[in-house]
Formats: structure tokens, C-alpha cells, sequence
């Protein structure tokens, strides 16, 4: 028989000779190999072979930036917890900022007074402080780790689609709309397993980023016990909506969703604060909380304000 076959009850097997059986098992491992790399780049987003950007290898930093600034500044110091604290909730007396819990910090802030807008294509907290005007940024939205600039998942800018809608990981949209900040889940069939009370669709909000996960919900925790042991810590950043205020947060020590949410409740029930949502925005090196003081004369800040952002939540002030 040709190729080395023999006669089976079944009918002819075909048996290459050793080379065309090699050449076989290389192809196939070939294959698989290939597969695997795919699949591992459009998991972890590797579209570009790069060294992350140096931004998420840099050092936490806060502190108080006097303005106009100086081409010497550094960023490099991070203050004590306190005196963080101390930084923040001196800076505008028209917002009040609290220790919710240790190393938790929350601005409070009216919502007769101030309006929420969503600013990206790349700007800094400073820019939008000095430059535009607004009084507190927290940020930011999700980021590409090679282009900390790009937006990951759903970006929309007064009405213009800067980044689309992703099915994977976050599970919230943070939108605003006609002077309001509001929160609702992505489309079911993009994630299934969303809990939000209702979903986001292209002319609810003006401007919009993905967020999430979603951490109070309906004013009840919505983080489950065993992300304590699933996930890592992290330096946090949050955003609250709640129905005299909007919430704007950060976590100077790595807590985790579970933790960070349970003190939430506890801190807004002895207040008596009702707050039906409140979700995650990028942590870690991405967290950021600045707020400008009323004189316009510093910025308090923790995360670099100068780093410039896919996405930030800002308030203005309206009177």
C-alpha cells in the first residue's frame, strides 16, 4: 500500500511515513500555539508589544500644588493619611471631606451649587481645574495599559463616541445629562450578569465612560464576601449618587470593593445620607481626587494632577 497503509475490516488505513508524521505534530503544535497567544492578547489586551507606561510603576503622591505652577514642581511626596485629610477638606468650605473610614476619604458635594460634567481626550486635573474652571476632579475612567490616555470601554463626549461599548468587566455606566450625574447598568446582552436596575442606551446621557464594578446599588452593598478572597487590593477612586449630594471618593491604602462598600453604608447610615448607587472607577495608580481651593491659589490633590487622563468626573461650580 502507498504512504505504508494496511488493510483494515473497515477499509484502508493510511499511515504517513515519519517525516510527513513530524511535520504533522509541528503544524498542529504550531497551531495551538498561536491559538493560545490570540486568545492571551485579546484577553489582556496585548494589541501592542510595549513596556507598560511608566505612570503605573510611579510612586503614589499627594499634596498641595500652589498656582500658578512652577516648571519645578515635583510630584513625588505623599503625605501622611491625615494630613491628606487635612489637604483636601481645606481647600473649598463649600465642600465638606470626611474620613469615612481609615485612609477612605469622601468629598461631599451640593448638589444646589455645582454641576457634573465628564472630560477626557487627554485632560489633566489641572487643566480643568486652572484652565476650565472646575473645582473637583475624580477620575479616572479605565485605561489601556500601553496608552494610559485611551479610553477602555464605552467613552461618549458631548454626544460624540470617542471609545465604544465593552461587553467585558465593567458593568456601569456613569453618565451625565442636563446638569445631573446619574448611573445605570450596560445592555444585558452585552453582560449578563449586570444588577443594575436599568440600562444604558446612546441618547440617555450627553457625555458617559464605562465604569465599575458597581458597589452600592439600590443603597444596598452590591459586592459580595468572596471578593475578598478573588480579588486583589487596591488605592481606590469612587463616585456616589445620592439624593441632596454627589459623592466624590478615594482609598490612600489598597482596600477591597467589599470592605470598601460595608464602611460606606455604615458611614452614610450614622450620617443619614441616602446614596442609591455608588460605583468604581479606576484605582490604583489611575486614582485621583483634586479639588481646587475657593481662592484659586492651590489645588489639593491625591494622584498627580498633572498626569493627563482618558476620563474625569469634574464639578463645577454654578454660583
Amino acid at each position: 500500500m502507498p504512504f505504508g497503509g494496511t488493510v483494515t475490516p473497515h477499509g484502508v488505513s493510511v499511515r504517513p511515513p515519519g517525516r510527513l508524521r513530524r511535520r504533522a505534530r509541528f503544524v498542529h503544535t504550531w497551531a495551538l500555539t498561536l491559538c493560545a497567544t490570540a486568545g492571551a492578547c485579546l484577553l489582556a489586551g496585548c494589541e501592542d508589544r510595549q513596556t507598560p507606561d511608566p505612570r503605573f510603576e510611579a510612586p503614589l503622591v499627594s499634596g498641595v500644588l500652589p498656582l500658578p505652577t512652577s516648571s519645578r514642581q515635583r510630584f513625588d511626596e505623599l503625605l501622611t493619611a491625615d494630613d491628606t485629610l487635612t489637604a483636601l477638606a481645606n481647600s473649598d468650605p463649600q465642600l465638606r471631606v470626611d474620613a469615612a473610614m481609615a485612609g477612605v476619604f469622601v468629598a461631599h458635594v451640593p448638589k444646589q451649587g455645582f454641576e457634573p460634567t465628564i472630560l477626557g481626550d487627554g485632560i489633566s486635573a489641572l487643566e480643568a481645574i486652572r484652565d476650565q474652571g472646575r473645582r473637583l476632579v475624580v477620575g479616572s475612567g479605565y485605561v489601556k495599559v500601553y496608552r494610559p490616555t485611551e479610553a477602555l470601554g464605552l467613552l461618549l463626549l458631548d454626544g460624540r463616541v470617542n471609545s465604544e461599548l465593552s461587553p467585558h468587566g465593567y458593568t456601569r455606566i456613569l453618565g451625565t445629562s442636563f446638569g445631573a450625574l446619574g448611573v445605570v447598568g450596560i445592555p444585558r446582552p452585552a453582560r449578563r450578569d449586570s444588577t443594575a436596575s436599568s440600562e444604558y442606551h446612546p441618547d440617555l446621557f450627553e457625555s458617559a465612560m464605562q465604569v465599575g464594578p458597581g458597589i452600592v446599588q439600590s443603597g444596598k452593598l452590591d459586592i459580595r464576601p468572596r471578593e475578598r478572597e478573588t480579588r486583589k487590593a487596591f488605592v481606590r477612586a469612587f463616585v456616589g449618587v445620592c439624593a441632596d449630594r454627589w459623592l466624590a471618593g478615594v482609598a490612600v491604602q489598597p482596600i477591597h470593593l467589599y470592605d470598601l462598600g460595608s464602611g460606606l453604608l455604615a458611614y452614610l447610615a450614622a450620617e443619614g445620607i441616602v446614596c442609591d448607587e455608588v460605583v468604581n472607577l479606576s484605582g490604583d495608580r489611575e486614582a485621583l481626587l483634586a479639588i481646587g481651593g475657593s481662592d484659586q491659589r492651590s489645588i489639593a490633590y491625591f494622584g498627580n494632577p498633572t498626569l493627563k487622563k482618558a476620563a474625569i468626573v469634574t464639578f463645577e461650580p454654578t454660583r
